[in-house]
């Protein structure tokens, strides 16, 4: 439901004009088309998820914390959006193919979601960070030796890409094939293309086949823990958990660090302030972070009951997207110089409540690492295209530089 200029309340599927979720992610400057979203509709605006498949758009950071902690009228469960539960969008849809529940922590809400979230919280707390230091360190030692040997290279697909994925392989206990495999579905399922669904399917097996092979043979690594965890009640529940690991690690260290790197390499001024050590480096993540969070907008809240938000009377059964990106840059929470935020941490970037990120160490300390060493070698990378012409990966749930093509000094 919307209220009209005359105060008449209408059907959100009659708002006209409703922009996609992906345009707006994808935008050259996203913070303008929010801005212009809330001139006109205030803190919760229409939007489409796929073409003719509506929803609301959370935009302020008040609205948005609300949405992340409200369990009363708010829930995660898919079957509670209309359009689920009145067939509305075809069974091979691609946001369907998105946004279908998995058997996880992510997918359920109260109790059960407790139960799903124990095994994974507790196999995290188990990870050993200096083993994952030395593991990030290899591989991006080893990364940029690559690149710098050959002269050139993409510092997406080559580093920011492929330094995560090895990890993330040392971590679950999967094959780097495996790994590099879900990296690809990952990025099908997200770009909620004519071929989600397919890589949905695609990733399910994978899923399955990984997990009844470390039953098998269990090692010390993640995916092992998640198994021998008697809280699952069965495979799918496992692969639930191993899945949702591996996506939000992934999305939330590849976008992080290649949205960093990129203003490293593009603002010569910016990367020389940190190599030179008179900017932090974590304050400097942080600050990306927040302007540019790796997910601007999270998975949908579905309405339980009629209710209100930010004033939009919001119907039951309607899905509503946290923008974390636009609730980031709210000028409620702004301050005039955005520096004198540093180190404020009030930004929603790794999520709020009950489904607030549960890789919100892992995620970051990646990142750090990552983006760490690129910056104490920034003097030998020079960007091999103009700035403003770095292409962006176009999906409504993860933002980062499609590619960074760089030259060796």
């Amino acid at each position: 439901m919307s209220i009209t200029a005359a105060g008449r309340v209408v059907r959100l599927e009659d708002v006209a004009d409703r922009p996609l979720l992906a345009d707006l992610a994808g935008a050259p400057d996203p913070h303008q088309r929010y801005d212009a979203l809330r001139s006109r509709w205030g803190a919760v605006a229409p939007v489409d998820l796929e073409p003719g498949v509506p929803a609301w758009l959370a935009l302020g950071y008040d609205e948005v914390s609300s949405l992340l902690r409200d369990e009363v009228h708010f829930t995660r469960e898919f079957r509670r959006w209309r359009y689920e539960q009145e067939r509305l969008v075809a069974w091979r849809s691609p946001v369907r193919a998105v946004l279908a529940s998995r058997d996880s922590l992510l997918d359920v809400d109260g109790a059960e979601h407790r139960r799903l979230r124990g095994p994974v919280q507790d196999a995290l707390a188990t990870l050993d960070e200096r083993r994952l230091a030395r593991t990030v360190t290899v591989a991006c030692t080893s990364a940029l030796d690559r690149l710098a040997a050959r002269g050139a290279g993409d510092l997406v697909a080559d580093y920011a890409v492929d330094v995560p994925v090895r990890v993330l392989a040392d971590l679950l206990g999967m094959t780097l094939a495996d790994a590099r495999r879900m990296h690809e579905l990952t990025v099908a399922l997200g770009a909620g293309g004519e071929d989600a669904p397919d890589a949905a399917d695609e990733m399910e097996n994978l899923l399955a086949t990984m997990v009844a092979g470390r039953r098998a043979e269990p090692g010390d690594d993640l995916a092992s823990a998640l198994i021998a965890d008697p809280r699952h009640q069965h495979d799918l529940e496992l692969m639930g958990a191993v899945g949702a690991l591996f996506r939000t690690a992934h999305d939330a260290a590849t976008a992080a660090a290649a949205s960093a790197i990129r203003r490293v390499v593009a603002d010569p001024a910016f990367g020389a302030r940190l190599h030179g050590g008179r900017l932090s480096l974590d304050d400097a993540l942080d600050e990306i972070s927040r302007r540019e969070p790796p997910m601007p907008h999270l998975l949908p809240r579905y309405a339980i009951t009629d209710t209100v938000l930010g004033g939009q009377p919001i119907a039951a059964g309607d899905a509503v997207v946290p923008a974390v990106v636009a609730a980031n840059g709210d000028d409620a929470v702004q301050a005039v110089d955005p520096w004198e935020q540093v180190d404020s941490r009030f930004h929603l970037t790794w999520g709020l409540g009950a489904h607030a990120c549960p890789a919100h160490r892992t995620a970051p300390l990646m990142t750090r690492l990552i983006v760490g060493h690129v910056v104490a070698r920034v003097d030998e990378i020079e960007l091999a295209t103009e700035p403003d012409q770095v292409p962006v990966v176009r999906s409504a749930w993860f933002r980062y530089p499609r590619e960074l093509p760089v030259r060796f000094r």
